[in-house]
């Protein structure tokens, strides 16, 4: 058998496992650095005021239930003054509903929903998880390559 189709064979959890694990860590990082820049947002609740459907539900190709999206238009007040926003990919709200956001006390129509640091790091746990699952795979696939290679000599060495 061809050694290099067998490597690649072998390594292919590996190949996928490592790319995969960095890339979610390097999201988790940019997700941590916007949640921490977002910690001096001061918290306020903003009332509903429009709702659209941005994307219908539907069937995905596995057969899975995709919930609808709506973009949703919401009003708060800060400091005496009225602001108006869009959030976008919600789940359905209606008017008049009642939010929790969190604006830039020194941009107010800088807002966001979360100021949470748990997701992030969780993501970028699961990137190291995956990273190291990927190394730890392409060692494995390494070992076995080299046991097939000198199982393949001795196969020779007896003829």
């Amino acid at each position: 058998m061809n050694k290099l189709i067998t490597f690649f064979r072998e390594s292919s959890l590996a190949r996928f496992l490592i790319p995969s694990g960095l890339l979610f860590m390097i999201f988790g990082v940019i997700f941590l650095v916007i949640n921490i820049n977002n910690q001096d947002y001061v918290k306020t609740e903003a009332t509903v005021s429009k709702v659209e459907l941005e994307q219908e539900a539907y069937i995905d190709s596995v057969g899975d239930m995709v919930e609808a999206t709506y973009k949703v238009s919401i009003k708060y007040t800060v400091d005496g003054t009225n602001y108006e926003e869009e959030l976008g990919g919600l789940s359905q709200y209606k008017i008049g509903d009642k939010m929790t956001i969190y604006y830039n006390p020194s941009n107010p129509n800088q807002i966001t929903q979360t100021k949470s640091l748990i997701i992030p790091v969780v993501i970028i746990i699961s990137g190291l998880a995956a990273f190291v699952g990927g190394i730890i795979s392409g060692m494995n696939a390494i070992k076995r390559y080299k046991k097939m290679r000198n199982q393949e000599k001795e196969w020779s060495n007896a003829k």
